[in-house]
């Protein structure tokens, strides 16, 4: 995926922290090294609370057997997914806002 400079629009290497022309700091779109796998509700592919998307992210499993597995557990194990799922989203931390940072302001000429 080509990324370019958000200042000057110059096409960027994968690995820049600066643009070659302006010297503008790169942003980059992930906070963590990919190699790091936090525990965190995500914001997004949630159904109520984010749970079971992020065990899923966390250990690169299907979100849907992790779905299914809370469920039955839920049913058939005496409230043990429910208690765990209700356990987990009081522990588990949201996901922080993927917020760019701001523009340089360009005073009115």
């Amino acid at each position: 995926m080509a990324i370019y400079c958000r200042n000057c629009g110059r096409p960027l290497a994968d690995d820049a922290r600066f643009c070659p022309g302006c010297g503008t700091p790169v942003y980059s779109p992930t906070p963590y090294p990919a190699s790091v796998s936090r525990l965190v509700r995500p914001r997004a592919g949630r159904m109520i609370a984010g749970v079971c998307q992020g065990l899923a992210n966390a250990y690169a499993w299907d979100v849907v057997w992790v779905r299914v597995i809370t469920v039955l557990l839920a049913v058939f194990g005496g409230g043990a997914g429910l208690l765990a799922y209700i356990i987990f989203w009081i522990v588990m931390p949201e996901e922080p806002l993927m917020v760019p940072p701001p523009a340089p302001f360009e005073p009115p000429r």
